[in-house]
């Protein structure tokens, strides 16, 4: 998902996030059970919440980031959506097959044709923020930077801070309130959704439109402090969430969290300020971000995680950082082959189909 055009230090934060998104599926209740492994209340425990509540903004800066870039374009090529697509496809059915290879499933044609369904919801629900982004676009630059803003708080309201009161008076009272969120009829979908890809969009728009912003304009170290309390009270939220109780995921960690889309826009602010200038070996690294995203799940199963959650804290904090590493690096192999082979597919079909549109304000 790469633009080597984009500065470095917004490209290295492509990077920290999708490892963030590595960490998640480490602690992912169904992938890595990293904090179900830890001993509750120990100081790997905690750890582990912190990391956890550090980078559950991380799919939320991917779109913050997209509406950063996006907001001033009005060309899309329908290429790059065919080449996402396309990549979800082939890397499903790579994955399937080699699991049938190592006889960890079985082989079966249904699954097989299956496997090539592109059921990916960030993969479908970016495509579709994508296509109508550009009358989005139309529609901000017809706004007063006042107007833009007071749109950005109501958004915030509507379709973050509400659900989530929501949200948590049905943890309160151990059901779900059907029918009373802004999202939809069954709750906010723990942020799973297009309304929260459409927010962080407009979010990252923000940021961009008329280069100003009020949190911009805060000094560094004021948000590394705010940075620093907003990850308290969310692990605070997350502990209460234990107690309570929680229908799938807890509303602390919930992407919607007011509390998080907050924590993904200070983040976006520090590493704006990076003076990194274009560094060709993080660009490098960032083309990889996609795939790193598709294949991370494959490897973290096989991390051994119980016995590294529960050993030496050194050992554990080292374990994480070694295997998001680990992860990232076996992927952008990966991810070079691939490119050596489809790039130079695509590039022979986009010049003689010339698949794109563009809207004018």
């Amino acid at each position: 998902m790469a633009k080597k055009e984009r500065n470095s230090n917004i490209e290295l934060l492509r990077i920290l996030s999708v490892m963030g998104v590595i960490v998640l599926h480490y602690n992912n209740p169904l992938i890595g059970k990293g904090i179900i492994f830890a001993k509750e209340g120990s100081v790997n425990f905690y750890i582990l919440y912190l990391l956890e509540s550090v980078f559950a903004c991380s799919v939320n800066l991917f779109m913050l980031i997209s509406g950063y870039f996006m907001c001033k374009l009005q060309k899309r090529s329908l290429w790059r959506l065919v080449e996402l697509i396309f990549q979800v496809m082939v890397f499903q059915e790579a994955i399937y097959l080699v699991r049938v290879a190592f006889r960890v499933e079985t082989f079966q044609i249904k699954s097989v044709l299956t496997s090539l369904i592109p059921a990916n919801y960030f993969v479908i629900l970016y495509c579709a923020v994508f296509l109508i982004s550009p009358f989005i676009n139309i529609l901000l630059n017809g706004l007063t930077l006042k107007s833009f803003r007071m749109f950005i708080i109501i958004s915030i309201v509507l379709f973050s801070i509400y659900p989530t009161i929501v949200d948590v008076l049905g943890e309160l009272r151990g059901n779900q309130f059907a029918g009373l969120s802004t999202i939809g009829m069954y709750g906010s979908q723990y942020g799973y959704q297009i309304v929260n890809f459409l927010l962080m969009y407009l979010i990252g728009a923000s940021f961009n439109k008329g280069g100003h912003s009020k949190l911009a304009d805060i000094e560094s170290w004021k948000l590394v402090l705010f940075l620093t309390i907003n990850a308290v009270l969310i692990i605070i939220w997350a502990r209460v969430n234990d107690k309570i109780g929680y229908f799938t995921e807890r509303s602390a960690w919930e992407y919607c969290n007011p509390l998080i889309i907050f924590e993904a826009m200070i983040i976006f602010v520090l590493f704006s300020r990076l003076k990194v200038g274009v560094n060709k070996i993080i660009n490098n690294f960032s083309d990889a971000v996609f795939t790193v995203f598709l294949l991370h799940q494959v490897f973290v199963p096989y991390l051994n995680i119980e016995k590294f959650v529960n050993s030496n804290t050194f050992i554990m904090i080292f374990h994480i950082f070694s295997s998001m590493i680990g992860i990232y690096l076996i992927c952008w192999c990966v991810h070079k082959v691939y490119q050596w082979i489809t790039n130079p597919i695509f590039n022979k079909l986009s010049l003689k189909y010339n698949i794109m549109f563009e809207i004018e304000n």
